[in-house]
């Protein structure tokens, strides 16, 4: 799973760690310069603030990693990637703050002078290197050949032709078009100057290994979602890093950032739904803070109870049959927000005419389901708020449902949904998504389904907390609603 990461990634993210640490420990010497050295080692709790130190720098490379701080389209910059140095130090040092206060003998990091210090060595040191030093060392290497990335191209149409020449003009990021894959053409046909197709598509496996391809690009846009979704199944079996620079996920660097090579945004897809280690943390996260968070929600859901209660008749929760992992169905909760025996013809056509949406030309033209006469004065409030959603946290409870994951769906969706769409039920739905944050109104259901199966591709702890905290403004201001 890590060889998706270039070396240079790896360099670096260990310069800044090793940074972090001798700057924090120049502030202390700056702090306690007068003190003999000897003193200092035999200052009590050393031990447990060296190893407070060392694994905290580690977590600040997360929090660096957070802010793309290992994006090449940052790091080769200057001033955004100093806005982006600044943010990660202030993040990471009210992390550090808050930690101290549990862990006692702390009083190198609960010295105000030791901070002082170190955020300003910390800065100097790891911005000038990153500009001075890092930038350079890398365009020198990239131009050497030093940080060399044989490239296979597939496709042949203009989008892949666009990517040959971008590489061949850039001579900073060490790219080494070896050609192209296309089954229409015949090999040692030339597509752009010098370079030919080299193979069929149907031979990946073979010309990856022949050619020690260390990336293989999808540059494909005249092709429907079914076909292209098979190519990247063909080209995640090998060995190769798998990049996607396709109009057919022309949503995903609209809506997330991603690495830009060359100035085009070129999609890394990877595939680590299946890690265990993930898998198992995944799960201790959700079940933790589910069962958290039903203790401290015990009076708002009392209140939001007796409302639902007072405005309607009925029962306070809804249970209705959901899918789920695998097209498997299971009870999903939600706060009633709807009278009794209202009918369901006018979701079930808005549902069939969303997921028949496709592109630009019919995006913003189904009409939303507004002043629906099925929904109780309080119930407008609990959706566009999504506090309807709330109880899907005994869901979470219950291994049904993932905090962070696709939204399940109902039984006459499924129904509707082509092979393709189905993917999104490889993994765990969740409470709430990329699409959930990205803007559910402005983006057509192909689209939708296309996040999904990005954040499948890449599941991790620092994207589902970032889907967690986006989630929470979208709450608050109720935006994103259909």
């Amino acid at each position: 799973m890590l060889k998706q990461y270039p070396k240079y990634k790896y360099i670096l993210a260990l310069a800044d760690y090793s940074l972090l640490i001798v700057s924090f420990a120049l502030a202390v010497w700056a702090r306690f310069y007068e003190k003999p050295f000897d003193q200092l080692l035999a200052q009590p709790f050393l031990l447990t603030q060296t190893v407070f130190i060392l694994v905290y720098s580690f977590i600040w490379i997360v929090i660096f990693q957070h802010f793309n701080l290992y994006k090449i389209n940052v790091f080769l910059t200057v001033v955004e990637q100093t806005l982006a140095i600044i943010k990660a130090l202030i993040y990471g040092l009210i992390g550090m703050i808050v930690a101290s206060f549990f862990i006692k003998g702390m009083d190198w990091v609960d010295s105000r002078a030791v901070i002082v210090y170190f955020v300003g060595f910390s800065f100097i040191s790891i911005t000038l290197f990153r500009t001075a030093v890092f930038q350079k060392l890398f365009r020198i290497a990239a131009q050497k050949k030093i940080f060399r990335h044989k490239v296979l191209i597939i496709g042949t149409d203009e989008t892949a032709k666009m990517v040959a020449v971008e590489m061949d003009l850039d001579e900073s990021h060490g790219f080494e078009v070896v050609g192209f894959a296309d089954d229409e053409r015949a090999k040692g046909e030339k597509v752009f100057e010098d370079l030919c197709v080299v193979g069929k598509i149907s031979q990946l496996k073979s010309l990856v290994k022949k050619y020690e391809i260390e990336d293989v690009i999808i540059a494909q846009s005249d092709i429907t979602h079914e076909k292209l979704l098979e190519l990247i199944d063909k080209a995640k079996a090998t060995k190769a890093n798998v990049r996607l620079a396709s109009d057919v996920y022309r949503i995903i660097p609209e809506k997330v950032f991603v690495e830009r090579f060359l100035g085009m945004p070129i999609v890394l897809m990877p595939q680590n739904y299946n890690n265990l280690l993930f898998s198992v943390y995944k799960r201790v996260f959700d079940f933790v803070f589910a069962a958290l968070a039903l203790l401290l929600l015990g009076i708002p859901f009392l209140i939001i109870a007796a409302l639902i209660k007072f405005s309607s008749k009925g029962p306070v929760f809804f249970r209705d049959t959901r899918i789920g992992k695998g097209g498997k169905s299971f009870k999903f909760y939600k706060f009633r927000t709807m009278y009794l025996n209202n009918d369901d013809a006018i979701h079930r056509e808005f549902v069939s005419e969303f997921i028949k949406q496709n592109g630009e030309e019919k995006k913003g033209k189904i009409k939303k389901i507004t002043d629906d006469p099925r929904i109780t004065k309080i119930g407008k409030f609990l959706r566009k708020t999504s506090i309807d959603e709330l109880p899907q946290l005994l869901n979470v409870l219950r291994g049904e449902m993932s905090l962070v994951g696709p939204r399940p769906c109902l039984p006459y969706e499924w129904e509707q949904y082509d092979e393709w769409h189905r993917r999104r039920f490889s993994v765990i739905p969740g409470c709430t998504g990329l699409w959930q944050v990205s803007g559910r109104s402005a983006v057509d259901f192909n689209d939708m389904v296309i996040l999904d199966l990005f954040y499948i591709d890449n599941m991790s702890p620092l994207l589902d907390l970032k889907i967690i905290f986006r989630t929470i403004p979208v709450m608050l201001l109720a935006k994103g609603g259909y």
